[in-house]
């Protein structure tokens, strides 16, 4: 994997962009993102492997946002480009409501036209280099960004719960913000893609992995991460990646 900082005109909506290349097969786990997925393949093919089945992934897809690790699979000589939205970040390329691709991955050209998927693809095979691939993306993208302001409350709602690293109650959250917790979360899920408490969810959970270190106790690591015991940490993670809290953080997977 290796990462790109977004231009300045971008910074606001996407986190990272990341090349991710692969000689051998590979199958790994992703936990999941914080924000929604833009990926264009030049190269090979992935696919989700759900119970034994594979379902190959489009070479040109949105993935919206998830509460639960996907297991993919990777062909030899595979290699993706991809725009790792912030929360909140896609809306201003995406006019659709975004919750409705909560758990899915969709072909782009099934949401902005087809030629110009095509040709971002085709100039992706041409790149010579990262900087180039990575020029095909924000070419994309700045194609589609809107001059629409965000919705204020949402861009709030978002900030909160990042600076709180998801552990502030979604009531007391609409408390703050002045609004009733139901349209803040009809406008949230629309405008982000999943609802506030599942965001939470996901910054706590992240945390708290990325906390983890070898020898570190998993009731220290729950307590640090506001959950109310080692039990609900346990829980929580079990239900995002289908491990135990020990094998999945000493198998070294952290994105």
């Amino acid at each position: 994997m290796r990462f790109v900082a977004p231009s300045p005109a971008l910074a606001a909506y996407v986190r990272t962009f990341m090349v991710v290349e692969v000689e051998a097969e590979l199958t790994h786990l992703r936990i999941p993102e914080l924000g929604m997925v833009l990926g264009l393949r030049d190269r090979g093919s992935a696919s989700v492997l759900v119970e034994g089945t594979a379902t190959r992934l489009p070479d040109a897809l949105l993935a919206g946002m998830t509460s639960t690790a996907r297991l993919m699979r990777t062909s030899a000589g595979g290699r993706i480009a991809l725009a790792m939205f912030r929360p909140g970040g896609a809306a201003a390329f995406f006019p659709q409501p975004l919750h409705e691709l909560f758990a899915h991955t969709t072909a782009l050209d099934g949401l902005i036209p087809r030629t110009d998927v095509e040709r971002a693809r085709q100039r992706l095979a041409e790149a010579q280099d990262d900087a180039g691939r990575i020029a095909v993306l924000e070419a994309l993208l700045l194609d589609r960004l809107r001059p629409a302001v965000p919705d204020p409350v949402v861009a709030a709602a978002v900030r909160a719960l990042e600076d709180a690293r998801g552990v502030v109650p979604i009531r007391t959250l609409a408390r703050r913000l002045a609004i009733s917790q139901d349209p803040l979360e009809k406008r949230f899920r629309r405008a982000v893609g999943a609802t506030p408490k599942q965001l939470a969810s996901l910054l706590r959970l992240r945390h708290a992995i990325a906390s983890w270190r070898p020898g570190a106790r998993l009731a220290d690591i729950a307590q640090r991460a506001g959950y109310f015991d080692q039990s609900h940490f346990t829980r929580e993670l079990r239900a995002a990646t289908g491990e135990p809290p020990g094998r999945f953080l000493r198998s070294g997977v952290r994105r």
